[in-house]
């Protein structure tokens, strides 16, 4: 028997995609505030707006990479409408900013195909937890809630609310605390070597690897458990566990 008894998952890449490209999302949601700029005095081109949004969002990006950190939404977006509005009108702007981009991104995650169908084998067995890096838990409730899944996970940990981002140790203690488990007894499953894969083996838990990343784990990197291509392989490979 094994004592292995909860699985905790990675959601974007693992669980959901989107049904367009990911910088398509962000550029349709700041395109469609043009209009607002222009109504608050401040006249700017489509081709200027997206160029400072891009400059913008990766220098942040780069940031929360370096140091593990999360920066969020309404901070990286603020500070970009206080540059385009001006203090006296930012926060208005940035409400109805803020907005327009969770909803972007929450409508457009779509489910994999076979992601349900394992949910409801997993859940029979294991119980399970979302850890995942985010800018906005608004972003991540709402894929949750919209999709259906939030039915299958009685634990939902985001950097944006834990204030760090996988692979720092700490998101993966907390979320192991928050379900009273010893690392021993979880494994965790995810789609990136360098945030899911580094990060868990990191507190001694279990560790899988799934998708387009699964056949080129350096040698000098953390070796994960587990090495699948779909999601749909996972209810047996677990069973090397029991």
């Amino acid at each position: 028997m094994t004592d292995l008894e909860a699985i905790l998952l990675d959601l974007g890449g693992t669980l959901t995609t989107r049904d367009v490209e990911d910088r398509q999302v962000d550029e349709a949601a700041i395109v469609s505030l043009l209009g607002l700029f222009v109504s608050k005095g401040r006249e700017i081109s489509k081709e200027v707006l997206l160029g400072w949004y891009w400059a913008h969002y990766e220098a942040i990006n780069a940031l929360r990479e370096r140091f593990m950190i999360e920066i969020p939404m309404s901070t990286w977006l603020g500070s970009l409408t206080y540059k385009l509005c001006g203090r006296e009108v930012a926060d208005q702007v940035l409400a109805i900013a803020e907005k327009t981009m969770v909803n972007a991104r929450v409508n457009s995650a779509v489910p994999f195909t076979e992601t349900l169908p394992v949910l409801d084998q997993l859940q029979s067995r294991f119980r399970l937890g979302i850890v995942t890096n985010t800018s906005s838990e608004k972003v991540t409730n709402g894929v949750l809630r919209r999709l259906g899944l939030n039915r299958y996970f009685e634990c939902v940990v985001t950097s944006a609310e834990f204030g760090v981002r996988k692979p720092y140790p700490g998101i993966f203690l907390h979320a192991l605390r928050e379900m009273f488990l010893g690392p021993e007894q979880a494994i965790f499953v995810g789609d990136s070597i360098k945030h899911d894969i580094i990060g868990s083996r990191s507190v001694e838990m279990k560790s899988c690897l799934i998708g387009h990343e699964a056949t080129r784990v350096p040698n000098e990197m953390p070796q994960p458990d587990l090495v699948i291509r779909s999601l749909s392989q996972l209810p047996e490979a677990l069973n090397a566990f029991c």
